[in-house]
């Protein structure tokens, strides 16, 4: 009888369903799946590796070369001119500025014009193309036309003889050939092209070595170059203090990598002292048109003072009388208005050149406006606005290295530009009221002052005084001219470019990629994951079991754990027979743990039937057969084991006994049951082979022959061992299982499906064979953190049918 609470509890799991997915982890179990696809695993490893080694032999190389510039300028002449210009005063953000720069296109296509890279010139591989760098095989020339029609075009060239050759290339699906005459110009299309060959048993030993049309030249243009290469040219801010840059190239080619390096340093540094120059030029040369500008208007003054060669002298006047003070301290405050006059005719004539030069569709320079104000009235009112405009111009021109219109931010800038230089405009008028008003107020003065000199004074002599008096200011601001000229050229030349080259790009042979550790990191990283998703993928779905803990959880029926045999790792022999070899090995342990257990299920003195069975073929029960019934001899009892898979027999090719005659013919009556009887090693071990193998062993064992059979050997024997068809496949063992005092269900770890268990639990509930019990085999104990004595004593003592834990299975 069954405990109630175990039988409900059994009940309840009947319609329980078996997921397909272990939803648990078994560290063990994973780790066994991982020694059991061992090959797999180092297939993985060996093809990614494979891989790798593929890869680096025919990957193509790239090289990185990198050259280091210290950017820096001063202006010696500052401490020569007190404050300085600050024209040539680098820029606070002047490293960042340099930044952009050398990443613009307009920049690059500058580097790219000091290189020899205008034709680019391979060798075509099977697996990758050479470009031939720096010494070609043979040269092209062309005109502009050809490069326009030609340029980033591969030209295939075969060359025929030391002197000709033929070019070929595709325009669509045409292909076009051309055969040409070294050193002579050839007109393809329009557009003239020359090849000279510079080394032709290179080139024989090329085209012989592969394809005949193994070379090619692509001719290049500036900007595609600029653009090309604007990925692959790197500028890395190294130490902001000290404003170093570090330029970087990467290239197929590591000589080609260096140059461009080198050249980008080589030309940044002459592009700075340019652009210096440039801008010192531009406002020399406006400061020279404002001076002949002035020298101008100074000789028609000149002239009109020639024209009064008569004048009245109003000089020498003495202070003892009072009229004549009087007379002079009028003079004096006319001579000072007259100054104030011209003065302000000088800002007006600024004013209307300046809202001409803002109105102009032309481009404009800031600084020579602010040089243009220096020393006039006017020149702190509008100072601060074209400084502001010229900040902003500068930052537009930032900007433009890495936009081009219409960007946003360049849109944005030229909004900005816009309204700056609206507001100066709008707010000329303002001044120049200003100007006129005060103006008109020094003229009412200059009237009235007139009126009250003598008439041998004003007229002729007054009019004398205002030239002289506007000679005089218009030299002045000539002379702040030339004055502000003369600084500007020693600024010049105290500029002094500092910018320098720390280091030159060097040829390293090193390829930045592939690299061959972290290529063959990646490859190991890769073998390792996908190795381990393969393992995961079994493990999810790995469908044997494994362990007891598998059956107790997948099982529905409160069958009873008669033992577990753990794996034997060694050589089995034909027999086998395990136990009689190492009667103390574990394996010989776990037999008797069974038969220990046999007893706890039934322990009187009649004779017993033991029939063992499986699902399919493969899991051990002959095994087991075999072994227990060797086992239980050494107890003194008299076995014979039987072999009813009569359909598969085995017994007899373990045992090395003869099967033409067994159960089958004994069933039939053909030989008496002493003539089936063979011995083995074992003096009270005796076997019925299965015999030769009947069409119909299903009714042969459920036939009255078979009862008498067992009846007459249970008067000869103690116990009597049934090898039994597996119930998986057929149903012949169904009859002897209920017929046995010992109905034994054998399951292989590792190698039987979780859904056979669902078989014994048809054997169970279907059949009523609430006898049967279950024997492990195959089980790994390295695998099982308890040890062999969990499996094993652990169910030899105390654990019969009818009790234990696997009730709650």
């Amino acid at each position: 009888m069954q405990p109630a609470d175990k039988t409900n509890t059994a009940t309840q799991k009947r319609g329980k369903k078996l997921s397909s997915i272990n939803e648990e982890f078994d560290i063990s179990l994973f780790i066994l799946i991982g020694q059991k696809n061992l090959r797999w695993i180092a297939g993985i490893f060996l093809f990614s590796l494979t891989i790798t080694v593929l890869y680096l032999r025919y990957a193509t190389k790239v090289y990185e070369e990198s050259s280091m510039i210290q950017i820096s300028s001063q202006n010696n002449a500052n401490m020569v001119l007190g404050a300085g210009q600050g024209l040539f005063q680098s820029p606070d953000d002047e490293l960042a500025q340099s930044v952009e720069l050398i990443r613009s296109t307009l920049f690059l296509e500058e580097v790219f014009r000091t290189l020899p890279l205008s034709v680019s010139y391979f060798s075509e591989g099977t697996f990758k193309n050479e470009e031939q760098y720096p010494k070609v095989p043979y040269k092209v020339a062309f005109d502009t036309v050809a490069q326009k029609k030609f340029s980033g075009m591969p030209i295939h060239v075969r060359f025929l003889s030391k002197d000709s050759g033929q070019i070929t290339f595709s325009r669509g699906e045409v292909t076009v050939k051309k055969t040409f005459v070294a050193g002579k110009w050839i007109n393809i299309e329009d557009g003239l092209i020359k090849i000279d060959i510079v080394n032709y048993p290179f080139l024989l030993d090329l085209q012989g070595r592969i394809k005949k049309d193994a070379c090619f030249f692509i001719i290049n243009t500036n900007n595609q170059l600029a653009k090309q290469y604007s990925g692959h040219i790197n500028v890395k801010i190294i130490n902001s203090d000290a404003k170093t840059l570090q330029i970087s190239c990467n290239d197929f080619n590591d000589q080609k990598a260096a140059d461009i390096s080198n050249a980008v340093a080589k030309v940044y540094i002459q592009h700075s002292v340019d652009k210096k120059s440039e801008s010192a030029q531009s406002i020399l040369k406006f400061i020279d048109d404002q001076l002949n500008y002035e020298y101008d208007k100074i000789k028609v003054i000149e002239l009109s003072l020639d024209s009064f060669p008569n004048h009245a002298n109003i000089d020498g006047v003495t202070t003892s009388n009072p009229q004549q003070i009087e007379l002079a301290q009028n003079v004096s405050r006319l001579t000072g208005l007259q100054d104030k006059d011209a003065l302000l005719d000088i800002d007006l004539d600024l004013i209307t050149r300046i809202r001409e030069k803002l109105n102009s569709e032309e481009d404009i320079n800031p600084s020579e406006l602010m040089i243009l104000l220096s020393g006039s009235e006017i020149g702190g009112q509008l100072t601060a606005s074209l400084d502001e405009l010229r900040q902003m111009m500068e930052k537009r021109r930032n900007a433009s290295f890495d936009f081009k219109p219409p960007a946003p931010s360049l849109t944005n800038y030229d909004k900005l530009i816009d309204d700056q230089k609206k507001i100066i405009v709008q707010s000329l008028p303002v001044i120049n009221q200003k100007i006129v008003d005060e103006k008109a107020s020094v003229e009412v003065m200059i009237k009235n002052i007139k009126a009250l000199l003598p008439e041998h004074v004003g007229g002729t002599n007054i009019e004398f005084i205002k030239l002289q008096r506007l000679f005089t200011i218009n030299e002045r601001y000539y002379d702040q001219l030339l004055e502000r000229r003369t600084e500007y050229q020693i600024s010049k030349a105290g500029f002094v470019p500092e910018s320098q080259i720390l280091e030159n790009a060097s040829i390293s042979l090193v390829p930045v990629s592939p690299q061959k550790s972290v290529s063959f990191t990646i490859a190991l990283m890769a073998a390792f994951g996908a190795s381990t998703i393969l393992i995961i993928i079994i493990y999810l779905f790995y469908n044997n079991i494994s362990s007891i803990e598998d059956i107790e959880r997948i099982a529905q029926s409160p069958i009873t754990l008669l033992g577990v045999v753990p794996l034997y790792t060694k050589e089995i022999p034909s027999s086998q027979f395990i136990v009689n070899h190492n009667p103390k090995s574990l394996l010989a342990e776990s037999f008797r743990s069974i038969r220990t257990n046999l007893q706890f299920i039934s322990n009187d003195d009649t004779a017993k039937i033991i029939a063992i069975t499986s699902t399919i073929s493969g899991e051990g029960k002959t095994f087991v057969s075999i072994n227990l019934a060797g086992l239980i001899t050494y107890s003194g009892k008299k076995v014979i084991i039987l072999d009813l898979d009569m359909r598969r027999p085995r017994i007899h090719s373990a045992l090395g006994m003869d099967n033409s005659k067994g159960m089958s013919t004994l069933l039939i009556g053909k030989y008496k049951l002493e003539e089936t009887i063979q011995v083995t090693e074992f003096d009270n071990l005796h076997v019925i082979t299965a015999g030769p193998i009947p069409p119909n062993p299903s009714e042969l064992v459920i036939s009255k022959a078979m009862e008498d059979v067992l009846v007459a050997l249970k008067k000869q024997y103690d116990i009597i061992i049934i090898d039994n068809p597996p119930v998986g496949l057929v149903t012949d063992g169904i009859a002897m299982l209920q017929r046995a005092d010992y109905p034994i269900y054998v399951m292989r770890a590792d190698y039987s499906k979780r859904e056979f268990v669902h078989f014994v639990d048809r054997l169970y509930y279907n059949n009523h064979l609430h006898k049967l019990s279950f024997v492990l085999n195959g089980v790994n104990l390295k695998r099982n953190p308890y040890g062999y004595g969990y499996y094993g004593y652990g169910y030899g003592y105390g654990y019969g049918y009818g009790s234990g834990n696997y009730y709650e299975a």
